[in-house]
């Protein structure tokens, strides 16, 4: 079916731009005509074969059909394997994204700890400046 689509449009392609341009000789008319004549040939033995090959009774499968169907099932299970593997990436990648966002959530606790810590140091550093001080006076 598809040859023949080919053809047919081979066959318009060569012929249409020749007529309408008005340069077709008649050589050159009857190559085209040979050509369209060996076309239909060509078309009509390939749609006998469609129709034997279309009404050929079933045959026993064979080692090469087993081994398609083996080829069949194997590209299944791999289909199917495919999207197993993908279901797990696209959890994994929100896990990971999810972990991401914690990261992200904890290193701004870090953040506001130490400048607390930091706070809580100079506070520190003041109050042992204002005992030493202390000391110094009472001494």
């Amino acid at each position: 079916m598809m040859k023949q689509k080919v053809i047919f449009a081979c066959i318009i392609a060569l012929g249409v731009p020749l007529v309408l341009a008005g340069c077709c000789s008649r050589a050159e008319m009857a190559r085209l005509k040979a050509d369209l004549e060996t076309a239909e040939r060509q078309r009509d033995y390939l749609q006998e074969r469609l129709r034997a090959t279309e009404q050929a009774p079933e045959q026993a499968p064979g080692p090469l059909q087993t081994q398609v169907d083996e080829f069949i099932k194997i590209r299944d299970a791999l289909l199917q394997r495919e999207v197993e593997l993908t279901r797990l990436r696209d959890a994994a990648l929100a896990e990971a994204q999810t972990a991401q966002e914690l990261m992200n959530k904890l290193g701004a606790q870090l953040q506001a700890e130490t400048e607390k810590v930091n706070e809580l140091q100079d506070q520190l550093q003041q109050a042992q400046a204002a005992i030493e001080e202390l000391q110094n006076k009472l001494q």
